[in-house]
């Protein structure tokens, strides 16, 4: 053996390296993050109208995250235009697994909210029959700096400063806290309160809101199985309000699959999502026929080559227009 070794022995520390060179770049995790096509989700199985049939036309869209990625990974994706690789910000190291499925659900519930009274907002247009009765209910915390171990993601801002959210409209309520230093009064998920001062020092993340809605009575009723799903994000509510509002008016939509990405806010704006880019591969390759996205991503992804047709729009009412005209007008 001895003399076998002497014999091959640069042989063997050539392969010693080798090995642990391959182990290195296909196990050891680097600084980036990557973000890639993912599917879409049939909104018919997220939502239940009372005495109305969901559209089976309509799908929300999902990208997949890995975080981190091996060196070999990166290799094998630097060159791929239908991925982003990138380095993680200060907000995504700080945050654990649990933190980002907590946001998730968060942002997922205020999506579908929203998209609800949207919907019934617009439907009511037509038919006076429906009813949709809500309020303003404080803000959620989204994301804080974690050295703060008292809050927790999901607790709810009630006042600002000793300013109660029931004197004020979600902008104007958001609008009391210049997150530098600042007193909050939160409810806690049992439904105790404690007040707590911030004073933000250097490093810190700002705080992140979302807007807590109560729908308190909504004709015809509604159920949300969805909810159950471990898919989170707020990406999704344009085309949730679509599928809703196509199906409390009973509009006629042909055998075509549309699909969609953009958040959508209380006065109906649609807003910018995350993984522009990798959703519109996303839906090339589920033979979408038609997806919508928010306007402000068009010159993103306009050089991009696909059988579909994009359909950009400002606004939900945009949205719904062009549905209406295209296959009912």
């Amino acid at each position: 053996m001895l003399i076998f070794i002497k014999k091959h022995f640069n042989w063997i520390v050539i392969g010693i390296f080798a090995y642990i060179y391959v182990l290195f770049v296909g196990v050891v995790p680097t600084n980036y993050t990557v973000t890639a096509p993912g599917g879409l989700t049939p909104l018919d199985e997220v939502f239940v109208i009372e005495d109305h049939e969901m559209p089976n036309q309509f799908y929300s869209v999902y990208v997949y995250s890995y975080n981190p990625i091996t060196a070999f990974q990166y290799m094998l994706l630097k060159n791929d235009e239908t991925v982003v690789i990138r380095r993680p910000t200060i907000r995504e190291q700080e945050n654990t697994i649990i933190d980002e499925y907590r946001q998730g659900q968060i942002s997922k519930s205020v999506s579908y909210q929203i998209a609800l009274i949207k919907a019934y907002e617009m439907a009511k247009v037509q038919d006076d029959t429906i009813i949709m009765d809500y309020g303003f209910e404080g803000l959620y915390i989204y994301d804080f700096p974690k050295r703060l171990d008292q809050i927790k993601i999901g607790d709810i801002v009630k006042e600002i400063n000793g300013q109660s959210y029931e004197d004020y409209d979600p902008q104007a309520f958001f609008d009391l806290s210049d997150h530098q230093n600042v007193t909050y009064l939160i409810e806690k998920e049992d439904g105790t309160t404690y007040e707590y001062t911030y004073e933000q020092i250097a490093g810190d993340v700002s705080f992140l809101f979302y807007t807590k809605y109560e729908i308190y009575q909504a004709y015809p009723s509604y159920e949300l199985p969805g909810l159950n799903s471990t898919v989170g994000g707020p990406s999704g509510g344009m085309l949730q309000t679509l599928s809703i509002y196509v199906s409390l008016l009973k509009l006629n939509i042909p055998d075509v699959k549309i699909a969609g990405t953009g958040t959508i806010n209380s006065s109906g704006d649609i807003g910018r999502i995350g993984g522009i880019v990798q959703k519109i591969y996303t839906a090339e390759y589920n033979n979408v026929d038609v997806f919508f996205i928010p306007e402000a991503h068009y010159d993103e992804i306009k050089h991009i080559d696909v059988t579909y047709e994009i359909v950009p729009v400002k606004t939900i009412d945009e949205a719904a227009l062009w549905l209406y005209e295209a296959y009912n007008g």
